[in-house]
């Protein structure tokens, strides 16, 4: 077996394509996973500070992969996938000591990922690292969902865009963005807050992955956002995917999430009659976005445990 970084940003498509088979392999069933086209968006066009890809081969052919994505010191998210028939070989042990040392260069004291299966329970415990909170995929049939007509307090609205937020609402819609930090996140982990320019960098990404990114906002008498849903997809895929969703602290109560999510997928269906799934992710403990999306109609696919690694 040989262990082997790879650049993702200039790697083949070819290669590229076989990390795509992996992950699909290795993928936490009951929802579609992405188009080959959107993978090699994905990888080739990071919204990490540092993304490192490691391959592991045996035999010329990938049986394995880890990608490290660090977002900021104490944000260092490791994806280790192993084919089925390669586990309990080695294989992840040695990834991992390829991404618990490119973390360590990033200056990460820990890192994180999730695991859905007994196999991946099995290799969190047998490298020491601690289970933290549960995350809850769920997934909405947008063609036959009943949304409701949004409903907002007197003087508010709601407004949608795609692509890039309006300038005159950057400085708002980013602090609404950084409503996010109030969710359940594991221990020791935390996103370093989104500046203007950071959001700005989150729009580009997203354009150059292919993927238009469509954006509602609750906006209050004064013309700030209060609240906000990003929804993703790409032209002509039948799925699409929240990014986030969040209400700031001093709007809660109002019904705004909701407000903003039903207006969203109305459009969604409207602008996108080929998409038929929305999926999601919310953290098991989050009871009040769970509970806006089980009421619009969200059910869920699937469960994955946090596992926190010390380095």
């Amino acid at each position: 077996m040989r262990i082997r970084e790879v650049d993702a940003s200039t790697a083949p498509d070819e290669e590229l394509l076989r990390l795509h088979a992996l992950e699909e392999a290795c993928a936490p069933p009951g929802e579609p996973f992405r188009s080959p086209e959107l993978s090699l968006g994905r990888y080739r066009h990071s919204s990490a500070e540092i993304r490192r890809d490691f391959f592991a081969d045996e035999d010329g052919r990938l049986c394995g992969a880890g990608v490290l994505s660090v977002h900021g010191p104490a944000f260092a998210y490791v994806d280790l996938v192993v084919f089925p028939e390669h586990r309990r070989r080695g294989v992840g042990t040695a990834l991992l000591e390829q991404l618990c040392a490119a973390a360590r260069e990033s200056g990460a004291t820990s890192c994180f990922g999730h695991h859905w299966s007994e196999d991946g329970a099995a290799f969190a415990s047998h490298v020491g690292a601690h289970e933290d909170q549960r995350d809850v995929r769920a997934m909405l049939d947008l063609r036959s969902a009943e949304l409701a007509k949004p409903v907002v307090p007197a003087g508010w609205r709601l407004l949608s865009w795609i692509g890039a937020a309006p300038d005159e609402l950057m400085e708002s819609y980013t602090r609404a963005r950084n409503a996010v930090d109030d969710a359940p996140i594991p221990d020791g982990v935390a996103l370093p807050p989104l500046t203007v320019e950071g959001v700005r960098a989150v729009e580009a990404t997203a354009a150059k992955r292919g993927r238009e990114m469509r954006v509602t906002v609750a906006l209050d008498e004064l013309n700030e956002v209060a609240a906000f849903t990003d929804l993703r997809v790409t032209a002509g895929a039948p799925a699409a995917s929240t990014d986030d969703t969040a209400v700031a602290g001093w709007a809660r109560g109002r019904g705004l999430g909701r407000a903003v999510k039903l207006e969203s997928l109305r459009r969604l269906r409207a602008d996108r009659p080929e998409v038929e799934t929305v999926t999601t992710m919310n953290a098991e403990l989050n009871a009040a976005m769970r509970h806006i999306n089980t009421r619009i109609g969200f059910v869920p696919t699937a469960t994955l445990t946090t596992a926190v690694l010390t380095l």
